[in-house]
């Protein structure tokens, strides 16, 4: 039986379902370790799990540096030490909890795998680079192997220091099989869901999923739909509500705030969209896209969401936009919603192209790369 300890912020509900298929394998004993239930105020709902430790502790406020709080959390010294792991999967590096388990893993002799969702075309300060080019070095080359969600975290981790050959693809991602059956369970009552919101069945739908914050720049997406004339579902919340509102308003642009909906009633709104937009100013993945794609919608992204590299095609099963761009995002918008045609081939190629990216193959490579590097021990 091979001990592993995952370290990481908070659970999320993409990522707990993963963690679970890998307890579920045989000879592995898998603990995770969350340095709290949320580190960055979510509202949303996580499976629980058996094989999990929250440290909880101190919380230190957000800074511009982490995009989240830093919890003091020493706990986890004594946890490692009483788990006493073969392996420790430590995801990032800008927590207490991560800080400590490299530590601890350096102090002990055991193997760490570095997990990272950054990407080298994230907007930074020329302080925060130079804190990276200083920090990383000492963090990224001494870990035995890394995990990163797709082709844009690889090559920042690479640019640190990590070796190709010991990274291995472990997505940000969704039950793609069980997601795309919910959503066509749904498919017959798309017309009464979208009386239920007050759309038109013959309208042009614009979905967008994700916290109501700056970086997510619904400001930006809102400004497309009123110059595109298209109605938007906006589904999530969080601090910018009000403003966007007001901005629907001033605009004059058709907006419907669901509010944060998950499972099933997150389900029908994909259901209930022609046209998913992830306009995100940063966005290190969005696993929002996963899930556009397996509900069969053409995208429209920003060139910082890191999934777009992987998974949007321009031309193929979506567009991809410059960040802030309202004019490009609209045009887009316009384009698509002119084109039925081009709408039904890009869904049947987003939902093609996501059926690979599923939970059992990075499972598999999980194990064998945890297998590569405690035998070498």
């Amino acid at each position: 039986m091979t001990r592993v300890a995952y370290v990481t912020g908070e659970p999320t509900p993409y990522r707990t379902p993963h963690l679970q298929a890998i307890a579920e394998r045989p000879g592995i004993d898998l603990h995770v370790i969350y340095a709290a239930r949320t580190i960055q105020g979510r509202t949303w709902t996580v499976p629980s799990s058996q094989n999990a430790t929250y440290l909880g502790g101190f919380s230190l406020p957000t800074t511009p540096i982490l995009h989240h709080d830093y919890l003091v959390t020493p706990k986890i010294w004594p946890l490692l030490n009483r788990l006493e792991p073969d392996c420790v999967v430590v995801g990032g590096w800008s927590l207490m909890a991560t800080q400590l388990a490299i530590l601890w893993c350096r102090t002990h002799g055991v193997p760490y795998l570095l997990q990272s969702d950054n990407h080298l075309l994230e907007p930074r300060a020329s302080w925060d680079r130079t804190l990276k080019q200083v920090v990383l070095p000492h963090v990224v080359p001494q870990a035995a192997g890394w995990l990163v969600p797709g082709s844009l975290a690889l090559e920042h981790i690479e640019h640190y220091g990590a070796r190709r050959e010991r990274a291995v693809i472990f997505p940000l991602t969704i039950d793609v099989d069980e997601f795309a059956r919910r959503a066509d369970s749904f498919r017959p009552e798309r017309d009464s869901i979208r009386r239920e919101l007050g759309l038109a069945p013959t309208t042009v739908v614009v979905l967008q999923v994700g916290r109501l914050v700056h970086l997510k720049a619904a400001d930006v997406l809102i400004r497309a739909v009123a110059a595109a004339d298209a109605p938007l579902l906006l589904v999530g919340d969080g601090p910018e509500e009000r403003r966007l509102r007001a901005l629907a308003e001033t605009l004059g642009a058709s907006v419907t705030f669901t509010g944060l909906l998950e499972n099933d009633e997150l389900v029908r709104m994909y259901v209930a969209a022609d046209v998913f937009v992830l306009a995100s100013r940063r966005e290190t993945w969005g696993v929002v896209v996963n899930e556009a794609m397996a509900a069969g919608l053409p995208l429209v992204v920003s060139d910082q969401v890191g999934a777009g590299r992987d998974l949007v095609v321009a031309g193929r099963n979506g567009e991809v936009v410059p960040a802030d761009d309202v004019d490009a995002l609209a045009s887009a918008l316009r384009d698509l919603k002119a084109d039925p045609a081009r709408r039904e081939t890009y869904g049947r190629a987003s939902k093609e192209a996501i059926s690979d990216w599923g939970y059992e193959k990075s499972v598999d490579s999980f194990l064998e790369l945890v297998a590569t590097v405690t035998s070498r021990q």
